[in-house]
């Protein structure tokens, strides 16, 4: 089942907010930087686990063995006991994880954020040609204040107009309705 755009990119956006505090811990070199990194790879494993989300899971997954090992006092990568510098290697292995969890939620991050973006360029081309031939109006934009009532506007717009029928198809191959109907909501603020 397809999930909510604006519900991925607002829980990336929160994961990323963590990250940075994440990040400034581990900057002030900080002695709870390893318990807030080790909770913070736990939610996000935790997040792509619920998403069904394997291959991003399988990297977190080894950016936790890749630490565990190295507190274990093995080198990773060498599989060599580590005699010294063993505080070194582990900073050197986080920070290595902490780039590769970035790289992941930027790349989701972007790629969502691009579908919402995507959708709202051509919904807000509809809403300008819906202005132009005077099916819309400031009236109408006031009276659609709630979901429910931007529902019914762009479903009977889908069903009496085949152009649009076609875009709302085009649509929902990369979002579900409820994005649509959120994306209408943000341009009819816009309008208002």
């Amino acid at each position: 089942m397809q999930e909510l755009i604006h519900f991925t990119v607002q829980k990336i956006k929160e994961l990323l907010e963590q990250f940075n505090e994440v990040q400034a811990l581990y900057l002030s070199k900080s002695f709870d930087f390893d318990a807030r990194f080790d909770a913070f790879l736990n939610e996000v494993l935790e997040y792509f686990r619920t998403k069904g989300n394997t291959s991003h899971e399988s990297e977190v997954l080894k950016v936790m063995n890749m630490i565990s090992t190295v507190k274990r006092g093995f080198n990773p990568i060498k599989m060599e006991k580590i005699i010294t510098g063993r505080r070194e290697m582990l900073a050197g292995f986080s920070f290595n994880g902490i780039e590769s969890i970035y790289d992941i939620l930027m790349e989701i991050y972007a790629r969502e954020n691009k579908k919402l973006e995507d959708a709202e360029e051509l919904i807000s081309g509809i809403i300008v040609s819906l202005y132009q031939n005077g099916i819309l109006d400031d009236e109408k934009l006031k009276d659609m204040n709630s979901v429910p009532k931007i529902e019914r506007f762009w479903t009977s717009l889908a069903e009496q107009n085949t152009a649009i029928s076609g875009i709302n198809k085009k649509l929902r191959l990369t979002i579900i309705p409820e994005d649509i109907f959120l994306i209408l909501e943000k341009i009819f603020l816009k309008l208002i």
